[in-house]
């Protein structure tokens, strides 16, 4: 009976042990199956899009540059001599492989399969440091205590470095930026963080000169720390850098942080909490993540409109290129984008009220006037409006802008009518407003009589 209890534990640890491996194997293969599955998705919405931003009526058919960015990025794969793709399994096994290695090692320790008392009432570099070596009176039951703890920090920083884990390969393949490099970035972030909260542990002991009966009943907020030294690993060093200045190789000049500023994504009027944690995880977390974005790839990559994507980085763009205090003067008068500067500035009429909002007076935030003029004048409103857009991603978005003002003109049944009479050398026409003909034939009896009027057309 006894050696029956003895065999049914013997394969309930083998089972326990298959099912860990198991387990190792999961994520890998989801992460595999979700880059698949969005890589389809995505390839069928850039191929619909390619109608939209292909330039026409040149010798040859082209696309516009940021779509040509976009669509490489799902398209392209490297090729081998003969102009065949080469398989990416091979470059992906090894990383992949140690990765299960680690987190099937993770997952064994954690589960306490391979621990026992005949394994851990002896000293042991890893688990025991050197707090209890060297130390008269200390039992075979303080050496387990002490190592049980060590365990406990090691599982709790394991754990908390597989769930950035798992944070970080769902960002890869959200932004389809997967590489081998991946696997083996997570893979040393589980080995330093258990590492480092291995050692702050052994360290905290040491320094505290505390008996294992006082380390056993402190054990909670330590394996606090351990996870979130697991989630981050760098906080412990962090730590113990800031605290102790003197170890920090390269220094900081202090007028350097009068420079570090970061403007929020939700003060993008259309973004909230939710849309602001969804562009999150394409690492778009400030307003100059957004602004250089190609609005293209947010439109194929995320659940928002085009015309939505491009209006959020129209906006981040001009916060880019002003200070918050013009941002909320211009707010004040419904300019939101860039494009609305320029076109206020196309109107003689709302020019003096441009000038105004880019003029006012520079603030620290707190009341106080760093600045009371800034020189804008109404001769020098063109190039200060023109140098804002001359930067590469305003004018890819302009590029973009246009580009779709364009096809969507094209589409209405008044733009083709105008069209096709200016192909036959005629001026298109539109009827002239009722209110407005009334008034020149008054009193006539007669029904007023459309005019014409030349109308804009978009360009061949």
């Amino acid at each position: 009976m006894f050696d029956h209890a003895i065999q049914m534990i013997g394969e309930l640890r083998v089972l326990s042990a298959l099912g860990l491996l198991c387990l190792s194997f999961i994520l890998p293969l989801t992460i595999f199956i979700g880059r698949s599955n969005i890589k389809n998705v995505r390839q069928k919405i850039i191929a619909d899009l390619e109608s939209v931003f292909r330039i026409e009526g040149q010798d040859h058919d082209q696309l516009i540059p940021s779509f040509e960015f976009a669509a490489y990025k799902y398209r392209a794969l490297p090729q081998g001599p003969d102009w065949t793709q080469p398989s990416e399994w091979r470059a992906y096994f090894f990383p992949v492989l140690v990765f299960i290695m680690v987190s099937f090692s993770g997952f064994l320790t954690s589960s306490g399969m391979l621990l026992g008392k005949d394994r851990l009432d002896h000293f042991q570099p890893l688990f025991s440091g050197m707090t209890l070596y060297g130390v008269d009176g200390v039992s075979r039951i303080d050496m387990v205590h002490y190592q049980l703890q060590t365990v406990a920090v090691l599982s709790f920083s394991f754990f908390g470095a597989y769930v950035w884990s798992i944070d970080y390969l769902i960002r890869r393949i959200s932004n389809y930026d997967l590489s081998p490099i991946s696997f083996l970035r997570v893979t040393g972030h589980i080995i330093l963080a258990c590492i480092t909260a291995v050692t702050l542990h052994h360290a905290y002991m040491d320094l505290a000169q505390m008996v294992p009966e006082q380390a056993v009943g402190d054990r909670v907020p330590e394996l606090l720390v351990a996870f979130l030294v697991g989630f981050f690993p760098k906080l412990g060093l962090q730590t113990l850098l800031s605290r102790v200045p003197q170890l920090q190789i390269r220094r900081i000049d202090p007028r350097a942080q009068s420079f570090i500023r970061e403007y929020p994504i939700d003060m993008i009027l259309g973004i909230d909490s939710a849309i602001k944690f969804r562009l999150a995880e394409f690492e778009i977390e400030d307003v100059q993540n957004l602004a250089t974005a190609n609005p293209i790839l947010l439109f194929v990559e995320t659940p928002y409109g085009i015309y939505e994507t491009m209006d959020w980085v129209a906006q981040a763009q001009l916060i880019l290129a002003l200070d918050l205090d013009q941002i909320e003067a211009l707010r004040v008068i419904n300019i939101r984008t860039i494009f609305d500067v320029e076109r206020f500035m196309s109107r003689p009429e709302s020019r003096p009220r441009l000038v105004q909002a880019l003029n006012c007076p520079k603030t620290d935030g707190k009341g106080g006037v760093l600045l009371a003029e800034r020189g804008i004048t109404m001769e020098n409103l063109e190039s200060v409006v023109l140098s804002i857009g001359e930067d590469l991603h305003v004018q890819r978005l302009r590029q973009i802008w246009r580009n779709i003002e364009l096809k969507l003109s094209m589409d209405l049944p008044q733009v083709l009518r105008d069209r096709a009479l200016l192909n036959a050398g005629r001026a298109p026409v539109r009827p002239v407003a009722v209110a407005d003909v009334a008034v020149g034939e008054a009193g006539t009896g007669q029904e007023p009589a459309p005019a014409a009027a030349r109308v804009p057309v978009p360009a061949e």
